[in-house]
């Protein structure tokens, strides 16, 4: 395996391990490849059912063991991830690390499948949960007004297909569907594998990995250069769409969803301390004059999603209050513009977001997404670069990325109890 990430520090106890298979979402997949990655954790040839894999986990000191999914702008990432103690930490050394390996290839690579088919039983199950997560998204009102922001903002693009799929090309996943799913997943994805935590002991892990999955990585660079670098959303017309949900709820929901215009690689700083002092803290502007101020709100944030070149702004309001929230939520995003920015806040702003990058320090997952994303984006950046790097930014490199800030979309997810 050429992509082989390490991160060691010995004040943890634990081994944090991830492997990924990176690929280009497309829509009619999405549903089939999730519940292709819950069957392949429920057994394989070796470990046949979800007991037997829970019972040989526990022999390993407690390990954990589970499966993630998440889009990285428009790609799709699909995560086994597992958790031991290092060896020092045990009776006579024992090495569950390279015993997790060995079960995490059993896992991937030697599925429980006959004839061209995985488990009838496991599937129906898991089909039938991947269903229930569509069909509950409405269930946090909050949750599923930031999704359909980011559905309706990117909605021509495959970063607006929700995590989990389409409910009616979910209903349709037949279960010869799924062996042809898993092919195409170990065979056309970008396979990397992050290490972290106490590695002491373990340098030549890497050389293990290699011994165990041998040519299962694909080469670097199969995923096209502009899908890892993010979207580049140039020349973004000033129209701005206003559109409504009716559903029932004792609170409603306003949603702005904005694209950043022309976005170069170096924004990337400016743009996080921006969203900082915008609505990333509760000293932002968002949080001091929706909420606080003016009372509009009982929570609003915002959110800058680095992969995908967007922002959402969002506020639990009562709809009564509806044009109020929306006419202050657009004075911030103004006076960013203008760069009515005091020093306290962009102080405030930076401060926060370097203390964030510090508590990454003592979390052996947020170190091996740093090394994902480095994988991603073919970086080798630490930490402390970020931390430097963040500090760096100025008052008119905050107004310089405001410049590029154009408002797209303004969502209500409302009701008629709110009415009046």
């Amino acid at each position: 395996m050429k992509n082989i990430y390490k991160v060691s520090d010995s004040k943890f106890k634990s081994v944090y391990i991830s492997y990924n298979f990176t690929f280009e979402t497309k829509k009619e997949s999405v549903a089939r490849n999730v519940i292709t990655s819950l069957i392949l954790s429920k057994g394989s040839n070796k470990y046949k059912t979800s007991k037997e894999i829970e019972e040989y986990l526990a022999s390993l000191y407690g390990t954990g063991f589970d499966t993630n999914v998440e889009k990285i702008g428009d790609l799709y990432n699909i995560e086994f991830r597992l958790e031991c103690v290092n060896k020092s930490f045990l009776p006579n050394n024992e090495d569950v690390v390279k015993s997790a390996i060995d079960f995490l290839y059993e896992i991937i690579y030697n599925p429980k499948v006959e004839n061209g088919k995985f488990d009838n039983n496991i599937f129906e199950r898991e089909k039938n949960l991947v269903i229930d997560k569509i069909n509950k998204r409405k269930d946090e009102k909050l949750r599923y007004a930031v999704i359909k922001t980011e559905e309706l903002l990117c909605k021509d693009e495959p970063f607006g297909i929700y995590l989990y799929g389409d409910i009616n090309d979910a209903l349709n996943v037949k279960l010869e569907d799924i062996y042809k799913a898993y092919l195409e997943i170990i065979n056309n994805s970008e396979v990397s594998i992050v290490i972290s935590g106490n590695l002491d002991g373990y340098e030549d892990i890497d050389e293990y990995i290699n011994n165990v999955f041998k040519d299962k990585a694909n080469p670097n660079n199969i995923i096209d250069k502009k899908l890892r670098k993010g979207t580049r959303y140039t020349d973004v017309s000033e129209k701005v769409e206003e559109l409504k949900e009716t559903t029932v709820t004792n609170q409603a929901v306003i949603t702005l969803g904005v694209k950043v215009e022309n976005l170069e690689d170096n924004d990337f700083y400016a743009l996080n301390v921006y969203n900082s002092i915008l609505g990333g803290t509760p000293s932002s502007k968002l949080f001091q004059n929706v909420r606080e101020k003016e009372s509009l709100a009982y929570t609003t944030r915002s959110r800058y999603y680095r992969f995908k070149g967007i922002f959402v702004i969002y506020a639990g309001i009562e709809e009564r209050k509806y044009e109020k929230a929306k006419e202050v939520i657009l004075k911030q995003i103004e006076d960013m513009k203008n760069g009515n920015i005091t020093d306290l806040e962009i102080d405030t702003a930076k401060q926060s977001l370097v203390n964030d990058l510090l508590e990454w320090n003592d979390s052996k997952i947020s170190l091996a997404k740093l090394e994902y994303t480095n994988f991603i984006l073919n970086n080798n950046i630490t930490v402390d670069e970020l931390i430097n790097n963040m500090k760096k930014v100025e008052l008119n490199d905050v107004i310089k990325v405001a410049q590029k800030v154009k408002l797209k979309l303004i969502y209500l997810l409302g009701g008629e109890e709110n009415e009046g």
